[in-house]
């Protein structure tokens, strides 16, 4: 019984609502076009003020951070990696499997070594 009295309430105010709507005769064109331009003036003025907003925004975050970073000084842990990186020594992990240094080619001559028999060369 309830679900019948809502859906012929329902029916009702659909039923009026569409009568208002159907009775009148479509709005003028000039008043179509000026509610038009006044919505989308408004929608502009709403655009400048939110970009305008987030530029001093991110003007007064830039501004805060180079204050804050002319007032920062160098804590212990910037001192200790300074100090690490100018008493620290790096060497190449594979330089362990190079063998030890024999002769400088450029400063010293290797010395030959003869084979036996003088007429064959020497050995390499």
């Amino acid at each position: 019984m309830k679900n019948e009295m809502k859906e012929e309430d329902i029916r009702q105010s659909l039923k009026s609502a569409f009568d208002k709507a159907g009775s009148g005769e479509a709005p003028a064109f000039d008043r179509v076009w000026a509610s038009a331009e006044a919505a989308h003036g408004r929608s502009q003025r709403r655009i400048r003020t939110m970009v305008s907003a987030a530029a001093a925004i991110a003007l007064i975050a830039v501004t805060t951070g180079l204050w804050s970073l002319q007032q920062a000084e160098p804590g212990d842990d910037y001192l200790i990696a300074e100090a690490l990186m100018n008493s620290t020594l790096w060497a190449a992990p594979s330089d362990s499997l190079m063998p030890e240094h024999q002769f400088d080619i450029y400063q010293e001559i290797p010395f030959l070594i003869e084979s036996t028999r003088s007429q064959e060369g020497t050995l390499l």
